[in-house]
Formats: C-alpha cells, structure tokens, sequence
C-alpha cells in the first residue's frame, strides 16, 4: 500500500526534513517537508540520489561480503562474519594488546547515531586510543588553531544577527557547510544569504574561483592559492596599523597583541598583494569594511585547510575575526541555546588545550589527540612501520580512506598490510575492495536516528527523530548491530552515552549499560539519548516532522568571574611559522596550482556513480581559465597530463571563466585509484596521486596537502 512518511536527509551536516513516498519495501520519490523545518521546505540532489541509492543504485550491497584467498570475494551471512571477526579481533589484541587494533571513522558514520556512539563505546571497552577519522584530512587545521588559541565559549553569531560575513574558501551554496566555521546556514543556503542580504548584510568572498557563494559578495577577491595566511598577516597588520580592531573586545579576551603587532608588521598589504596577485586595494578595503562591522563573522572551509600552511592559515583568519571581535557578546541572543543537548552560552574564553603535547601519543610521531582523535595521515605508518603496538586490525565504518588519504601507493601498501581489514560500509568502495570483510550496513530509511549532529548547528532550536519507513534487506545489518555484536562475542560490555566532539567518552558519568546478552531496542537507545532533551522522546516520536520548542528567551551570560584565560593570538609555534613564511621565495618550477572542489550532486566519495553525477561528470573535469587554455593551445575536451612533485595524472579540459588564471581545478576524491590513462574509461582522474603523505606534511596535525598543488601540464606522452 502506498503511503508517505517523514524522515530527515544524513548526507551533511543540514539533516534537511523529508516527506517520502513508500510503496511496500521500495521508496517511489521524496520531497522537502517544510512543515516544521529551520530551513523552510529545501531538499538538495543528494535526497533524490539516496531514494535511489535505496532502491539498488550504484550496487548497493544486499549481503556482507568475505574474502575468499582467490582475490574475489564471497557472501557471507553477517552473523557468521561477526562470528569470524570477533574470533580474529580477540585473537590479535591477546597476541599483541588492544592498540592493535584501530578505527576510522568516516563521511558516512557521522550521521549514523546509534553507530557512532556504540563506535566510542567499543573502543572504549576495547582499550585502544587508535581512533581517526575524515576530520584530521580535512579542516583538522581548525582544531589546531582552537588548541593553540582558546575558544571563545559564547560562541560565533547566527547569519541573522551578522553584518559583515568574510568567506574563505569555502562554497556553502554547494556543499551545504557553514556554522561554526563559517557564517551562513546548512539548509537552503542559497535563500538564507538572499535573506541577509536585503537585510542589509556585506559579504566578502575570498576564493581562487568565482564559485557560486561569490555572487552574493559585495567585495571578491580572487587569490592564488595557499596565500591566505599572508592575506590575514596583512588584514590583521592594517587592523592594528589603523587602531580599527575591536579594542573593548581585545583588551578583555585577549592576550599577546604586541607579538601578533611585530610577527605581522612585515606583512604589508602590498607584500600579500604580490605574493597572492591581487590588487593591494582590494586588501585595505577587506581591512577597512572588518573594522567598520559591528557584527563581523569571519570564516572559512575546507580550501584554507587543504593547502600549504594550512594551521597558519586558519589561524590567522580566526586571528581577524577575533581582533574584529567576531563572537556573540554578554547580552546576546541565543537564536539556537540546544534542545537535545541544552547549552548556556557564556561570555569567557576557553584556554588553549594543545592536546597533541600530553596524554597517549602515536607509535610513529611525538604528537598526541586532536578533539580526541591521531591525525589520519599518520594511519598509514602506524601500520607499516614494525614494533610493539603495531596496528594490525582496522575497522572502516562509513568511510573511503584509501581516496581520502591521496598518494594511493603508500595507503594501499599500508591497507594491504593488515591482518584484518573490515569495513562496514552499503557500498563496496575503493577501500573495501582491500577488505578481508565487507559487512553490508543499513541505509538511512531503514534505521532509528536523532537528529543530534545538527542539534548546535541549526539556525533556531529544532529536533527531529527518525524511524525507520522501510525494513533493511535481509542480508543487512545496523551499524549499531555490528559494534554490539562484535562486543557480545568478544565479552566486552557496552554503554551507551551522549557523546559530543570535546567531551572524553570515559570521562562521562552518565550512561547505559547495554544488556550484551540480548540486543538493545533501538528506540529505547534513542529514548536514552534524549534523557536531558527539551523535548521528551514521546513528543519527537509524536511529530514525526520535527519539533521546534517552546523555549523561554535566552542570551549570552557574562562570565561571573574573570577566570583568567585569553585568546592567544600569536603563540610562539606561530610567530615561527609567520617568519618561515616570511621568508619562502615562491616556486617558479610550476606554472600552476590545482585546487580541489566539491560538487553539489556528491559527498565526498559517495554518489560519485549516481545516473545524475555521471550524466554531468563522466571524467573529473580539469577546469582551467580560457585564457590560459589559450595560451597553451588547448580546447574543451583535450587530454592534458598533470605533474606534480608527488605524482601525475591525466584530464580532460573544461573552460571555465569563473576560475582565476594560473590555477586548474578538479574535484577531490573523484575517479579511480588506478594509474589514470583512460579517464572516460576509467570515470575520471584521482586528483589524490598529486598529494604526498610523507612531503610536505603541516605540523601538529600531519595535514597533506590536497588543494593549492604546484603542477605543470604537458600533453599525454610528452615528459
């Protein structure tokens, strides 16, 4: 029979609500539901692609999969491989202790309630500190710069309540990613920014390509890549130079201004012009527009983190934003204070942790956790390298690492090596295809989920629960049902917990033990997690559209004492790297950069081979400026070789006049792991084979290099 039911999107961070059409077990299509939503009525392509997904598109997986010593792979009942894998786990950790085994966490998991949180717990119960994830190869940067800097506990400003919005890097329209790192809304992203600014808000976009964020800026600037933190050197020298920061904010909430005064005073505006080609103009008017706001919100995304300097270069724009005072304020209104997870909001600084310098460390670098978790990059040599602690087992829950991490031949060397790979994934991507198992997992439509990777990142107050509307096919298991399971063979206990990035999951008291004879209800795991709810579960579970609460006004305590914590904004690692970048003549070995994209139809490595995507990028375009395809004689749909210090691939060239000369763009985590030579053929160029995991690393975090990558072109066949 056929009917519709209300469940909300888990492809980003926006959680968007959605109204879909069921007939039986198949879903016939889907719609935005406005009824309740933060956003409006909005739904992006990725809602219709996961409807299709659902019903069997890019191979979804029906069965879990085992290798069977012939290069192919088998069916195997998941019960039997939970059988299996637990008996190979216990067997390792006795052998070898529990750092042997390790788990990452990916795109896919983080939207997965129910799995990532028993994910925390299994660790937990298994002892092993060895957690990574997608965040350390993609903004990680930020986290360094709030360890090194402090948090401002009162938080950032809503889009509503900001007059000036700086954008670097980074394209919400497309991929959807604003608060907290950028001003802007997850949801209709595009409408909010026309909202704004017939309100009256200014917009600055700093970015190589005229993306499609930049048409709503007033001001765009269009540097080469990897300049940003001489850009903000210099934003923040006019700021001083000027007397124009916030000194009210400044001389309460932070500390080192004269060594942030004398690291910057060589970054003139017109050395950050020169060594960004941009006109020096544009930078004094940035400048002057950020100290004339009286509610600045500067931010950026993953284009910043991704290429050279990229901790210098979050810090340095987080630097702005605090000299210009970018945070709410005692007294402001809280336009989201949390309904799953209530928060006051207070008016202090949280000091600079700089958890990598204490605590439990990697085996192969003096370097410990960010936000709780080993910089991805090292994976690959804390399984390679031998001794003690070695990692021997990995688990993959809803990730693709082997294209995350780039330079496939050290990753897929280090995949090959383990003993035991497992990946929990409803696709067989790039890294299961190294799997020894394949546990096929369930789908959004099909599992109990809460709406908490959104609860701080709405616009306004608003939660939603999510039941399933479809039964999982037979062969399928939950997330959730893995890590259960496996910890049920093993005799490990489990206790579910609310945990949250800054929180140590065994530092929280309050949980539930998990009976590990019979498997949980998932609904009454749900229920637990909304224990300190303003919404109680029953009333969640009674609007299945989402609720948005009755809650009382509240704004931004003052702190009621001084507790003596500052922004620290010029540290003396960051003194250093300002002067090491001070001093970098600029490579003239390479006539281009290529930067990375993101695409409105994918996430990251999934939908990649949705009918849609593939309809608009058969190949991983290499957009390049006309003029440039001009210069070296080349027209739309010519085959270009791209080397890089670190490797080549082949592309297919596509003008586009939006992108600034002298840099070449392609889409990350796009075509196949192979040599390409073929791109039709092989469905496009991995643009990973231009990075290095051992070259050109960024200190503290290990972050390689994806975007602002010095390359050349030649035609296919010439050196």
């Amino acid at each position: 029979m056929v009917h519709k039911a209300k469940t909300f999107c888990r492809n980003c961070g926006a959680l968007c609500p959605m109204e879909v059409t069921v007939d039986g077990n198949r879903l016939l299509g889907v719609v935005a539901d406005g009824t309740a939503s933060p956003y409006g009525s909005y739904m992006c392509v990725k809602g219709q692609s996961s409807i299709e997904f659902h019903n069997g598109a890019e191979h979804r997986l029906q069965h879990s999969l085992k290798r069977d010593g012939r290069g192919g792979f088998v069916a195997i009942d998941a019960g039997q491989a939970l059988d299996e894998i637990a008996a190979k786990l216990s067997a390792l950790i006795e052998r070898h202790g529990p750092r042997s085994l390790a788990l990452y966490h990916g795109t896919g998991a983080y939207r997965s309630v129910l799995g990532a949180q028993l994910e925390k717990s299994f660790l937990s119960s298994i002892g092993t500190p060895n957690l990574f994830s997608t965040m350390t190869i993609d903004q990680s940067a930020k986290w360094v710069t709030s360890g090194r800097m402090g948090v401002m506990a009162s938080g950032k400003p809503a889009l509503v309540d900001v007059d000036l919005a700086v954008i670097v890097g980074n394209n919400p329209v497309v991929s959807h990613q604003t608060y907290p790192f950028a001003a802007g809304e997850s949801g209709a992203p595009g409408r909010a920014f026309a909202a704004a600014k017939k309100r009256g808000l200014r917009m600055i976009v700093i970015d190589p390509r005229r993306s499609e964020t930049a048409r709503f800026a007033d001001l765009f600037i269009q540097p080469l890549p990897g300049n940003d933190a001489a850009l903000f050197a210099a934003i923040a020298h006019i700021l001083l130079r000027d007397g124009t920061y916030n000194k009210a904010f400044c001389d309460r909430f932070v500390t080192q201004l004269d060594a942030l005064r004398a690291a910057v005073a060589p970054y003139t505006p017109a050395l950050a012009a020169a060594r960004a080609d941009v006109p020096v103009e544009q930078i004094e008017l940035a400048a002057k527009w950020i100290g004339e706001a009286g509610r600045p919100f500067v931010g950026s995304g993953s284009g910043p983190s991704m290429s050279a300097h990229s901790n210098l270069n979050d810090h340095m724009i987080e630097v702005v934003n605090a000299l210009a005072g970018g945070y709410r304020r005692a007294g402001d209104l809280v336009r989201n204070p949390g309904t799953l997870n209530p928060r006051t909001p207070v008016a202090t600084v949280v000091p600079a942790g700089r958890s990598w310098e204490k605590g439990v460390k990697c085996r192969t670098a003096d370097i410990g956790k960010l936000f709780g978790e080993f910089p991805t990059a090292l994976l690959p040599s804390e399984i390679l390298e031998p001794g003690p602690d070695r990692i021997r087992a990995l688990i993959v829950f809803g990730g693709n690492p082997v294209m995350g991490l780039g330079d496939p031949e050290r990753a897929v060397a280090a995949f090959k090596d383990l003993e035991l790979l497992v990946v929990l994934d409803p696709r067989k991507n790039e890294t299961a295809e190294f799997a020894h198992y394949v546990v096929a997992t369930s789908q959004h439509f099909e599992r109990h989920d809460l709406s908490i990777p959104g609860d701080a990142l709405y616009p306004i107050a608003f939660a939603q629960y999510a039941a399933p509307v479809v039964a999982k096919p037979p062969g399928v298991i939950h997330d959730w049902e893995f890590f259960w399971g496996l910890a049920a063979r093993m005799g490990r206990p489990l206790t579910l917990k609310y945990w949250s990035y800054g929180l140590e999951f065994d530092r929280i008291e309050d949980g539930l033990q998990l009976d590990m004879v019979s498997p949980p209800d998932p609904e009454d795991m749900i229920r637990f997690l909304c224990k300190n709810s303003r919404v109680p579960f029953e009333q969640l579970a009674a609007n299945p559209s989402g609720v948005r609460p009755a809650i009382p006004e509240q704004r931004v305590l003052a702190a009621k004492e001084d507790n003596g914590a500052r922004l620290q904004l010029c540290p003396a690692d960051v003194a250093g790297e300002l002067e090491t970048v001070l001093g970098e003549a600029p490579d003239t070995g390479f006539r281009y950069q290529l930067t990375c994209r993101r695409i409105l139809e994918a996430m990251n490595s999934a939908y990649r081979d949705a009918p849609r995507t593939r309809e608009k990028y058969p190949v991983n375009w290499a957009y390049m400026n006309p003029q440039d395809m001009a210069r070296e004689s080349l027209q739309e749909g010519d085959a270009i070789d791209i080397v890089a210090e670190a490797g080549r691939v082949q592309g297919v060239v596509r003008a586009e006049d939006r992108l600034r000369q002298g840099v070449i763009s392609m889409t990350h985590m796009f075509g196949v792991l192979a040599p390409s030579t073929a791109p039709f053929e092989q469905a496009g160029s991995f643009s990973g084979r231009l990075s290095s995991l051992q070259r050109h690393l960024e200190p503290i975090n290990f972050m390689p290099r994806f975007s602002g990558i010095p390359v050349n072109i030649t035609r296919p066949g010439n050196s």
